[in-house]
């Protein structure tokens, strides 16, 4: 697996596709994140189980995950977005342990960082 991080807006799918264009590309994981806490669920859980769900397909080797990287910004002052904040990092985290390349695009240009 892939795993494409970035600011919003920094060309990270446009990297993904020109770079990775057999792989399938799962845009926008923070969005699946925002709404898994906003329904209670345990969003690390939700990400092992949605990686299992690829094992069985032998997807995960033609697998990108793109997810927008929160917390270089303002600290909010909504605690709900607070907790977005902070579970959207932990599953970044996760994400990056089990791929087996990171990228960091910022402005379009990626910088392999695993």
């Amino acid at each position: 697996m892939i795993f494409i991080v970035g600011g919003a807006y920094q060309g990270k799918y446009r990297y993904a596709r020109e770079h990775f264009p057999e792989y399938e590309i799962i845009n926008n994981y923070h969005l699946k994140v925002w709404d898994e806490i906003n329904s209670g669920l345990d969003s690390i859980k939700l990400a092992e189980e949605y990686l299992d769900g690829f094992i069985p397909k032998g997807g995960l080797d033609r697998l990108v995950i793109i997810s927008n990287e929160l917390g270089y910004g303002l600290v909010p002052v909504d605690k709900p977005e607070r907790e977005y904040r902070e579970q959207n990092g932990r599953v970044n985290c996760y994400l990056a342990k089990m791929a087996d390349e990171v990228y960091r695009v910022v402005s379009g240009i990626g910088t392999r960082i695993k």
